[in-house]
């Protein structure tokens, strides 16, 4: 109950938080108007003016624009609702890994100060979606893997759905793949070690995975990815005024993969995927964001800490993964122009690597909390950043620092 009760209070209280002087500034910022001007072209039937990415992102700007009006708070209430259940899945799934009750309200509050997940629920972007049905669809797996009470069914029902979430993360970004990616490793690891650990958690997996049937795994994280996905084409062709038909999907599916391979981008914005883990400099543009320094560079270190123990324990095993998996697909991903937003998802799962690697270490230091201490300097950069990533008017904006 006291975990439940404890979402429920994240829930609420991060929505509040992210909703706090969400109408500045009252003009769109960045990709805004990309969004939003499409979110208006499907509501009132026109041509998609930016029909170069899947459609769930634009359709929830909508919906949210359709509920509170064309105006800064309709552009962005999608992105603050969102924003808010990330937090809580957050809560939900370092609570699962690890059983510890205030590790995972430390898994909350460095998440809240990471810089990322503040400046991306209150912008009218579509990376706040993509990332929130990804982490509810890997706290779907891992609830399904971990808990013990569920039968066959039951287990399988929750594979199903974690399958679907995940597709709809990809129709939100095509970047939503990469979570589907480490599930997979995952699940063909567990299978390939049976026998081969002494790890009683590893064991246990194995064996909810082998319960639930090969073939029923093949469904959950390839078929139902793909229906998921295709199934979000319905309304967006339906308010086009557009045949919903196989030849139509692939049309639209081609001109996005086509696009992303030849568009250039913003020449002065591109910075490549190797430099983003120590990047420094802000991105003015996009509401000053740059990841909470200290947050970024101990995540670094917890990672470390992890990788040492990769394949031994699934929490610290996950971690790495979804981490580097996020990273180093920008490695090999064919797009001509990258970004330091991009990042996101990857530094969301580095903040997630500190209380892992927390759960390794002494509770307390000299008669102090350790999980106290380490968040400490979070907060004092979040509150560094804060005035220009809430895009507060002057003087406000320079309350405790501020960057030209």
């Amino acid at each position: 109950m006291r975990t439940w009760l404890t979402a429920v209070f994240v829930g609420l209280g991060s929505l509040l938080f992210f909703l706090s002087w969400l109408s500045y500034p009252p003009e769109t910022i960045f990709d805004e108007a990309q969004y939003t001007d499409a979110a208006r072209a499907l509501l009132t039937g026109a041509r998609d003016p930016s029909p170069y990415g899947p459609p769930l992102g634009k359709l929830l700007v909508a919906c949210s624009m359709r509920l509170l009006g064309d105006n800064p708070l309709g552009w962005r209430m999608a992105s603050a609702v969102f924003g808010a259940v990330t937090l809580v899945g957050v809560f939900l799934f370092t609570k699962l890994l690890l059983n510890d009750y205030a590790l995972a309200l430390t898994a909350v509050v460095i998440t809240l100060l990471n810089n990322f997940l503040y400046v991306f629920s209150r912008t009218a972007m579509v990376d706040i979606f993509l990332f929130g049905f990804a982490l509810w669809g890997i706290l779907t797996f891992a609830v399904a893997l971990k808990i013990e009470p569920f039968g066959a069914y039951k287990r399988r029902g929750l594979l199903a759905l974690s399958g679907v979430l995940l597709g709809l993360a990809c129709a939100c970004k095509w970047n939503g793949v990469d979570e589907l990616c480490v599930l997979a490793i995952i699940c063909a690891a567990l299978l390939f070690l049976s026998g081969k650990s002494n790890n009683q958690e590893i064991i246990a997996c194995n064996a909810h995975l082998r319960g639930a049937g090969t073939g029923w795994l093949v469904v959950s994280f390839l078929g139902l990815p793909v229906l998921a996905y295709l199934a979000t084409f319905w309304p967006l062709c339906r308010m086009l005024h557009l045949p919903f038909s196989a030849s139509q999907l692939v049309q639209m599916n081609v001109f996005i993969w086509h696009f992303h391979r030849t568009v250039a981008g913003n020449p002065t914005l591109i910075t490549r995927w190797y430099k983003w883990p120590l990047q420094i400099e802000p991105t003015r543009a996009l509401s000053y964001l740059v990841g909470n320094w200290y947050v970024m560079w101990a995540g670094l270190v917890a990672w470390l800490f992890c990788l040492g123990r990769f394949s031994r324990c699934l929490p610290e095993t996950l971690v790495v993964l979804l981490y580097s998996v996020n990273l180093l697909q920008w490695a090999a991903t064919p797009q001509s122009c990258t970004f330091y937003y991009y990042y996101f998802p990857a530094a969301m799962f580095l903040g997630m690597a500190i209380p892992v690697a927390l759960h390794r270490l002494p509770v307390r230091v000299h008669g102090v909390r350790l999980s106290v201490v380490i968040v400490l300097p979070a907060i004092c950069v979040f509150a560094y950043c804060f005035g220009r990533m809430a895009n507060l008017p002057a003087p406000y904006d320079c309350m405790l620092g501020c960057w030209p």
